[in-house]
């Protein structure tokens, strides 16, 4: 790559230097000057950055990368934080308005379109006051502020443990000054589900009885064998610090997990206890204040799709039935035709024969498999991508932690700090080695890893002249649907060619992404129990009852956010099949591949038009 120059400017100076070889020089027009979108949509991001400290450390910007305001404390959850954040990007919204580029600027139009879009689905559920926004992650609008899944007492230390810097002595003092602040920011957390309650939106007990556990998780164990001060000691090691200091620093941090940031747990544990009878047996958001708006703000900005909740509801059971035809086809020439699909999924997947060892060396020859597997498909990144955008960053496999695991989904990733120097992750749960049946691990890895999610961000990592907001951007049914396409597209690789247990397990995945269709509106708009739910997909599918469940109070929790997956992928392929038509002989996977990622995270619409218009 050019220094300075994002790969596809690099692309086109270097075709136009070849243009210049034998094209009369006085012939050829000087080029309009770009649009100066950068300059005014970093002043944006840095205004609402500043309002989201973690958001900076999790994407691994700059000031939070050298242990400076950014790293040193924690969003402000407070119901004044919380308004002022609001407040922060309905103004952000407003100031991108006056901002316009020429048409002859096509780049720059676009990005200026995506970061309108941005603000737009941020502000798009405003006037509902509980739970918390975030423009830049991908569940969006949250109704309750402290889950199971996610929330300060999850996201903070798991950023803490694995994406914030300490590889120097300035990045750990902020790191420990963090923690230091723990008991004003979580006193914060509880005025929060305080006014949440007074504004009439109290979350399902079944979540609140979940997360109990998560809290108890932080506050049990040695302090020296707590996993933020075993990351600490870690980490600190790997980047050679200073042992003395290291030293030093671990005490420090031990005192302050000690005298502030347990003790401000054992606060928010109790107030979720009490708060625990008053939980509602309700598992959809339609039970909640504005529960319906909330939802139908969540379906347009998550699942970017402009269907009802009863469409999409008839979508879901279509697929299921289609999906469902195929893996019959595959499951009969196995001899296995009696039961129903889901019951013989699950009789596969509790074969010793296709599962790994419960043991720490049965975890381990997991993650070595899937090691393995990740290699294989980045050696065929050629044929996917054109070579201007095929990635070098690494990818690491890593297990969830065990603190987390009880709650957390079967496997997501974490991308690369914008600078690159802290890699890709991608996280499996291996809390139950009876749910992860190795024949299904394929999917999963191509989903999280190569060429899901891992190629896509790293693609929009190297966007370096992009302006910062659409670097840092999160549009879910992009994101989830191009990873949910590229399992289909590892499939038309030829992947499961001599594995068709293998392609049994992406058809069981993407089964489980259409019956999210199903039980999301099912729970969120048609008014399913939770139990309801669960013997949905359990039966549909197969899948584990211990997943089932952790996947089923994941969309209570995110409402909307599981959508994406299914209706995102739909899209893409219909693009795909639009641009084939378009295009004729002239069509190119690898380029629709260019087209959808080199420009980085954005609504499918742009897509379209970027796919049709070329």
């Amino acid at each position: 790559m050019v220094e300075g120059r994002t790969r596809r400017e690099t692309v086109a100076i270097l075709g136009g230097t070849a243009l210049a070889a034998w094209a009369p020089g006085p012939s050829i027009a000087k080029p309009p000057p770009p649009c100066p979108i950068r300059a005014p949509l970093d002043a944006i991001a840095d205004r609402l950055l500043a309002h989201t400290p973690e958001t900076s450390v999790y994407n691994g910007v700059a000031d939070a990368q050298t242990g400076g305001l950014m790293a040193r404390r924690l969003d402000d959850y407070s119901p004044a934080g919380e308004a002022a954040w609001r407040a922060a990007l309905v103004q952000a919204e407003q100031d991108i308005t006056p901002i316009t580029c020429g048409a002859e600027d096509k780049l720059a139009r676009l990005r200026l379109a995506t970061a309108s879009a941005i603000l737009a689905n941020a502000t798009r559920s405003a006037a509902v006051p509980y739970g918390r926004i975030n423009a830049f992650n991908f569940s969006g609008h949250v109704p309750y502020l402290v889950t199971q899944i996610a929330g300060p007492h999850i996201d903070t230390p798991n950023a803490m443990q694995a994406q914030q810097s300490l590889s120097s002595p300035q990045s750990v003092d902020a790191w420990i000054e963090k923690l230091d602040s723990f008991p004003k920011a979580f006193a914060g957390v509880i005025e929060k589900v305080r006014a949440d309650e007074a504004a009439g939106s109290v979350p399902p007990a079944a979540l609140i009885a979940r997360a109990l556990p998560v809290l108890d998780a932080f506050l049990n164990g040695a302090e020296a064998d707590h996993p933020l001060i075993t990351a600490l000691r870690t980490r600190t090691e790997s980047a050679r610090l200073d042992a003395s200091f290291r030293a030093k620093a671990e005490e420090r941090a031990i005192i302050a997990l000690r005298k502030r940031a347990r003790p401000a747990f054992v606060a928010l544990r109790k107030h979720m206890a009490d708060l625990l009878p008053r939980g509602r047996a309700e598992a959809g958001l339609w039970a909640q204040p504005q529960g319906d708006a909330l939802y139908a703000a969540n379906v347009r900005a998550l699942g970017d799709s402009p269907l009802s909740p009863e469409e999409i509801h008839a979508l879901g059971l279509s697929e299921v039935a289609r999906i469902s035809a195929e893996m019959e086809k595959l499951l009969a020439a196995r001899q296995l035709t009696q039961g129903s699909i889901g019951a013989r999924m699950d009789a596969l997947a509790r074969d010793p024969a296709n599962l790994f060892a419960a043991s720490d060396a049965g975890r381990a020859e997991l993650l070595d498999y899937v090691r393995g597997l990740v290699r294989k498909m980045e050696g065929r990144y050629a044929e996917i991508l054109p070579t201007a955008l095929i990635p070098h960053q690494s990818l690491e496999v890593r297990r969830v932690p065990v603190a987390t695991e009880e709650g957390a989904p079967g496997g997501f990733y974490d991308g690369p700090s914008l600078d690159g120097s802290r890699p890709g992750t991608y996280w499996i749960n291996l809390r139950d080695m009876g749910a992860v049946a190795k024949f299904r691990l394929p999917t999963l890895s191509y989903h999280e890893g190569v060429p899901g999610h891992h190629t896509q961000s790293c693609i929009a990592l190297a966007l370096g002249e992009a302006p910062l907001l659409l670097r840092i951007a999160s549009f879910n049914a992009y994101q989830e649907g191009w990873a949910l396409y590229a399992e289909r597209l590892a499939a038309e690789m030829g992947a499961y060619k001599h594995d068709p247990l293998g392609d049994l397990g992406r058809l069981q995945d993407e089964l489980f992404r259409a019956v999210r269709l199903v039980v999301d509106t099912g729970m969120h708009a048609r008014r399913w129990t939770r139990e309801q739910a669960i013997a949905f997909m359990r039966d549909a599918t197969g899948i584990a009852e211990s997943r089932v469940v952790a996947e089923i109070e994941r969309y209570m929790a995110w409402p909307g956010q599981a959508l994406g997956y299914k209706l995102g992928q739909l899209r893409l392929l219909d693009i795909r099949t639009k641009m084939m038509k378009a295009r004729g002989s002239r069509f190119s996977r690898r380029a629709f591949h260019g087209i959808v990622l080199g420009n980085g995270a954005m609504p499918l619409d742009l897509v379209e038009q970027e796919a049709l218009e070329g």
